[in-house]
């Protein structure tokens, strides 16, 4: 049997202070069954928490990919289960997904976004060369501007192909730029392909180079994943 006090609590939850504050009387016989009323209050929820998650999933441009887990190693399979549970997020730390092509990485970024988007978190997702273009252009370009403003409402940024192809010297200036102002608020997970040592030795500008891994690296967990 539903009670006054867990309708009320549904209520404010929707907005509904009329009935949250008891301004409208539950108790009055000519109301409908508070049983009813309850499901009718829970189902509202659940529409519009699916309609949120699917906005927030087409506006996350998150890769259609999924990472199959059974050949991991022991190690791996405890750390992403411990991914999952979303702590790393909510204390704004970054993930560095490491691994050769065709590890899963990008696979396993896209799991890790869609469990964020399912509890709330905006999330979005862009290759490096996307980043890189929407960061030059955000000043200039209407729809760049709208894509970074985005990402400064986002919980989380993913950015793939991180040094896939070595950046020139105005591209890294740009990624150090932009990643150390989004990265004030919020976690980022980088995915590369590259042993971060390497980023060094094909940078242009080394100094630079070491500065943004100083930065990424502070408060961050690396998953190294491996061929199966």
């Amino acid at each position: 049997m539903a009670d006054i006090t867990e309708i009320r609590e549904l209520a404010q939850k929707l907005n509904l202070w009329n009935i949250a504050r008891g301004y409208i009387d539950l108790n009055d016989e000519k109301l409908s069954n508070l049983d009813y009323l309850k499901m009718v209050l829970e189902k509202e929820l659940e529409i519009r928490a699916r309609q949120k998650h699917t906005k927030l999933k087409k506006a996350s441009k998150l890769p259609n990919k999924a990472f199959d887990a059974s050949n991991s190693n022991k190690g791996l399979k405890w750390q992403i289960k411990q991914l999952s549970n979303l702590t790393w997020l909510k204390e704004e730390q970054n993930l560095i997904l490491l691994g050769k092509c065709g590890t899963g990485k990008t696979g396993l970024a896209a799991q890790l976004g869609e469990t964020a988007i399912s509890n709330g978190h905006k999330t979005y997702y862009a290759p490096f060369d996307n980043f890189i273009a929407v960061a030059e252009k955000k000043a200039t370009n209407p729809k760049a501007e709208a894509i970074f403003s985005y990402m400064q409402e986002c919980d989380l940024i993913i950015i793939d192909d991180v040094f896939y192809v070595e950046p020139t010297r105005a591209e890294l200036q740009v990624f150090y730029r932009a990643v150390t102002f989004l990265n004030e608020t919020r976690s980022i997970i980088f995915i590369t392909n590259r042993e971060l040592s390497a980023w060094i030795d094909v940078a242009d500008d080394k100094h630079l180079c070491q500065t943004l891994l100083d930065r990424m690296t502070v408060n961050c967990q690396i998953v190294r994943l491996t061929d199966k």
